[in-house]
């Protein structure tokens, strides 16, 4: 038989727990953008797939998967700019790397909502960096051409002297071989005839 007066009184205390238990089960809020963006490559660059595919859309986990994942020369993370626009969001992001006579570009962290929660987008944010790779290799080229120009320009006054001295030597060596053929073929003076006046 059941004493009422136990179940009373340990009642509360079951209710009691199962309401802590309910309530710290619901207490992990959801993370922001900013939030996922800094656990993802935090968990890239300390080389957690596990950690880091649990932050990635379930379309991106084949792409996360594939290798290369080196990221064992950055040193720190950064972020900046959020931009939420309803399910899909992007953040700046700056992996600055060991060296630092390397240049850091910042490119976009995509994220879209996925079952209620910010995941990352890795198929753009791959293409988000991609495209940072490209710009500063067109930047490279740019200054490249900048140099070379600058170069030629100050090698253009040099060049015009050179050409001109050139010009010169020619000039005096065509008249030197003019005079050289005219010794050795001297030209004739047509002979007047005596019928002419």
């Amino acid at each position: 038989m059941i004493d009422r007066n136990t179940l009373r009184v340990k009642s509360p205390v079951y209710a009691g727990l199962l309401f802590i238990v309910f309530a710290l089960s619901g207490c992990e809020s959801a993370k922001t953008p900013d939030q996922v963006t800094r656990s993802f490559w935090t968990a890239l660059i300390d080389n957690d797939l596990a950690t880091a595919e649990s932050y990635v859309t379930d379309d991106s986990r084949a792409l996360l998967a594939a290798p290369p994942h080196d990221l064992s020369n950055i040193t720190s993370l950064e972020t900046g700019k959020v931009i939420i626009d309803g399910e899909i969001a992007s953040v700046e992001t700056i992996l600055k790397p060991e060296d630092t006579s390397l240049s850091t570009r910042p490119f976009e962290t995509a994220l879209v909502i996925e079952n209620e929660l910010w995941r990352i987008d890795y198929r753009r944010t791959r293409q988000n960096m991609a495209g940072t790779v490209f710009d500063g290799f067109f930047k490279s080229l740019e200054n490249l051409g900048e140099k070379f120009q600058n170069q030629f320009e100050k090698q253009l006054p040099l060049l015009e002297k050179e050409i001109e001295s050139f010009g010169e030597q020619l000039e005096k060596q065509l008249e030197e071989f003019g005079r050289h053929l005219e010794k050795k073929f001297p030209s004739k003076q047509p002979e007047p005839q005596p019928d002419t006046i």
